[in-house]
């Protein structure tokens, strides 16, 4: 079983929305996803939500 420290992963995530928030909405804008091809900031922003909200709902967060 893969045991993960929370705090330690917490700590990661806050690491990465406010990289994510410090890069501004504008540096996704347009941007190539893997899975999905270009997507608008809006498109972006919509995926970013809810992949982070099936996570957090899928941990009981």
């Amino acid at each position: 079983m893969d045991e993960r420290d929370f705090d330690k992963e917490k700590k990661r995530l806050i690491e990465h929305l406010t990289k994510t928030q410090e890069l501004g909405e504008d540096h996704f804008h347009n941007k190539e996803s893997h899975s999905f091809g270009p997507l608008t900031k809006t498109e972006w922003n919509n995926l970013f939500y809810k992949h982070l909200n099936h996570h957090l709902e899928q941990f009981g967060v």
